[in-house]
């Protein structure tokens, strides 16, 4: 398979998994969709560490008891490499601006998010208006 092909592959199983799932701190967040994502390219994520959370302060600790301070320091942790905007390719990760512990999403291309948002209860596909930071998962 080539990186672009375990790339769509790993994408259209985390969207299978989680496309129409209400979001819900903890469950069905941005980093558990992240951390799917990653599983799928064959990452060790061990969220499990984090503990359970249910709220963005519970969020922020669970970063914490991962051994970051931020969320981003975790996925610099992971090993992922940091890339410019221009280099993004379908399904690497991206930072958007959200209220702490902040947040995350997966590049679906054209310069489309697949994400969370407050005006919708599941993952939608969105144009952000920055991306603050961005990681290659290949």
């Amino acid at each position: 398979m080539t990186p672009m092909e375990r790339r769509h592959a790993a994408i259209e199983a985390t969207m299978a998994r989680y496309r129409d799932r209400p979001f819900a701190w903890g469950k069905v967040d941005c980093a558990k969709v992240a951390a799917f994502h990653l599983k799928q390219l064959g990452y060790k994520i061990l969220i499990s560490k984090a503990g359970s959370y249910s709220s963005p302060l519970g969020a922020c600790r669970a970063i914490k008891r991962m051994g970051y301070d931020t969320l981003p320091m975790l996925l610099d942790g992971l090993g992922l490499t940091r890339i410019p905007y221009s280099r993004l390719l379908l399904g690497d990760i991206v930072e958007l601006e959200g209220e702490a512990p902040g947040a995350i999403g997966l590049y679906a291309g054209n310069g489309n998010i697949f994400g969370f948002h407050e005006d919708h209860d599941a993952l939608v596909t969105v144009q952000p208006s920055q991306i603050l930071t961005a990681w290659s998962v290949l």
